[in-house]
């Protein structure tokens, strides 16, 4: 299963110039994930950004309107991305079970290969507008959701608030393997995060 949010556009049918233009915007939010991950929103500059894709910080106007642009598609991005790619990889699974290991896999497949972007969002959501704060929150709630119903389908002690809480605690956990990955293997930490998490909601 693939998790990877900013993977290569679908430039089909494009000119050559509008495909170019994707291409270049993807790398843009690409590099401003990593710096604003590691740096910060206050501390990551345009020129920055630019730099790293081998353009002028006043070029980066030709695609975005400044950094609040850009901070506001990564994190409605991202969440948008979970979301769309849990429904598909749920989509025609009866069994509550399979559907939250599933989900439990897809989950930590994308907090190893992508621990930036979950940094980012714990470090700068409450920068964004409301609007986009709201429509993030909106989202992630539906993607939660998932989780919660084949909790509350499995058992009913998860129906309910039980279930929110538990599907909030146990992706909270799998993002908090963050910390991890400057001291543990990316292999062993797949293993214990996958036994955690299926053993939390008793998978194991």
């Amino acid at each position: 299963m693939s998790s990877h949010y900013l993977a290569e556009p679908n430039t089909e049918g494009l000119s050559a110039r509008a495909a170019a233009k994707e291409r270049r915007r993807v790398e843009l939010l690409r590099a401003a994930a990593r710096i604003m991950a590691n740096k910060g929103f206050h501390g990551t500059s345009l020129e920055e950004v630019g730099e790293a894709v081998g353009i002028s910080g006043p070029a980066v106007y030709r695609h975005f309107s400044g950094k609040e642009e850009i901070l506001t598609e990564l994190m409605t991005g991202i969440s948008e991305h979970m979301l769309s790619e849990a429904q598909k990889i749920v989509d025609g699974l009866t069994d509550p079970r399979e559907r939250l290991a599933v989900l439990i896999d897809f989950q930590v497949d994308f907090a190893l290969s992508q621990p930036e972007l979950i940094r980012l969002h714990n470090r700068e959501l409450f920068r964004m507008g409301e609007a986009g704060r709201g429509r993030v929150r909106s989202v992630q709630g539906s993607y939660l959701k998932l989780f919660a119903e084949a909790l509350a389908k499995m058992d009913s002690h998860y129906r309910g608030e039980a279930g929110r809480i538990t599907a909030q605690l146990v992706v909270g956990m799998i993002n908090s393997s963050e910390v991890i990955r400057g001291w543990a293997s990316t292999a062993l930490a797949r293993r214990q995060m996958l036994a955690a998490a299926r053993a939390a909601v008793g998978l194991e």
